[in-house]
């Protein structure tokens, strides 16, 4: 019975844990109701009409002004003047500047957003003192024996210089003897074999000190720039208006016929040089280019730049009265006629120009500048090159003709100046 009892109690004891165990259970609770629904958001207000943008005006709306200004010493290149009056006579004659003067001025306006500027640039050229060496050459000797033979070719003749607003010519013919100075023994004169030993004339006055030959162009163009920080570049395009005014003494024989040796040459005292009076105007398209490489955060920048114009150019050449010497048989001494020559000329031309410098950047704005600069006024000024002379009284109303060249003027300068933007 043991057992059973065991049983018994065993079952009983399991039926009161599973009881316990239900009792424990929470009960279970009833549904939450659900939440009301939100109020709607009211409509949002509507948004404000944006303004209209102002427009902004092409050349802005603050001052920005361009100023440059910039000035040197200059050096003119030598400017030949030969003149041809016969095949067996001419000039070589060499015109030699010193302490000439060049200047720049620029005034523009800075258009914003780096669009540009447009600018108006005047550049102007003056000559200072001047030399003049001229040596008057004919085909012609005095020979000591009295035996006419054929000369060599062109001998010296006469000399003029120009010095200092001093004005020397003189006139050493050469001599030559068969008995002393045929050096080869061919009986015939060589230019090597001709002496110098006298000076029959010798003359002097006071001159003008200086030509006043001035070069002057107005430059109206557009200019931009363009690249990154280390290196830039920048061009411009626009138009030029040249003028150019001067002189030029030009030495040369003024008789034509044959007659004495070594008579008839301008020996600026007896007989006046031929002062060519000059004036040139043109107008035409001008354009340049220019590299920079900037260093120190762009306070220094070393630049190079090449600048063109073709402009249809007016050229005129006026020599005003000058005396010449005709033959005339009844006249041994010769007949003194009143000559002139002119001429007025149309054609196209260069001028050129290059430039290298340096500019530092003193404060934001404001650039010192150092240059050289080198440009050339191609076919600037008319020479006579070939002078036609009455060769005796019947051709005295004919006058005196001539054939000219053009001629330029290269200057050669170095600069300095300052630059700002406002």
């Amino acid at each position: 019975m043991t057992w059973k009892r065991r049983a018994a109690i065993g079952m009983l004891l399991a039926l009161l844990g599973a009881t316990a165990l239900r009792a424990q259970e929470p009960e279970p609770k009833p549904d939450a109701p659900a939440p009301a629904p939100a109020p709607p958001a009211p409509p949002a207000p509507p948004a404000a009409a944006e303004a209209p943008k102002k427009k902004e005006p092409f050349f802005g709306d603050k001052f920005a002004l361009y100023l440059e200004v910039r000035g040197g010493p200059a050096s003119i290149d030598d400017v030949a003047t030969p003149v041809t009056t016969t095949a067996s006579s001419f000039t070589d004659t060499t015109v030699k500047f010193g302490s000439d003067k060049t200047g720049q001025f620029t005034v523009g306006w800075t258009l914003p957003r780096g669009r540009g500027q447009y600018l108006l640039t005047y550049n102007g050229v003056a000559d200072g003192a001047y030399d003049l060496e001229s040596t008057g050459f004919q085909n012609s000797y005095i020979d000591e024996s009295g035996v006419a033979t054929t000369p060599p070719g062109p001998l010296p003749w006469w000399h003029l210089s120009i010095h200092d607003g001093h004005l020397q010519s003189s006139r050493t013919p050469p001599i030559w003897n068969p008995a002393t100075d045929d050096a080869d023994n061919d009986m015939l004169p060589d230019a090597g074999e001709m002496r110098y030993p006298t000076t029959t004339h010798a003359l002097s006055r006071s001159v003008p000190e200086d030509l006043g030959n001035q070069v002057q162009t107005w430059d109206l163009y557009y200019r931009r720039e363009f690249g990154g920080v280390r290196v830039r570049a920048r061009w411009t395009a626009g138009l030029r208006y040249l003028d150019y005014s001067g002189a030029f003494p030009v030495p040369a024989w003024l008789m034509s016929s044959p007659g004495e040796s070594g008579i008839g040459f301008s020996d600026g005292v007896q007989n006046g040089v031929i002062i060519m009076q000059e004036s040139t105007t043109g107008w035409g398209p001008v354009g340049s280019g220019e590299v920079q490489g900037n260093f120190f955060r762009q306070r220094l920048t070393l630049y190079g730049v090449a600048q063109a114009a073709l402009l249809n150019e007016s050229l005129e050449g006026d020599s005003g009265a000058f005396t010449y010497i005709a033959r005339d048989p009844s006249q041994p001494n010769g007949l003194v006629g009143a000559g002139h020559i002119e001429t007025k000329v149309s054609k196209s031309a260069w001028n050129t120009m290059f430039e290298v410098g340096v500019r530092f950047r003193v404060l934001e704005g404001f650039h010192v500048i150092a240059d050289w600069n080198r440009t050339g006024y191609l076919d600037v000024a008319i020479m006579p090159t070939s002078l036609s002379i009455p060769s005796n009284s019947t051709q005295t109303a004919l006058g005196t003709t001539a054939r000219f060249l053009s001629r330029e003027i290269v200057v050669s300068s170095l600069n300095l100046g300052l630059s700002f933007q406002f």
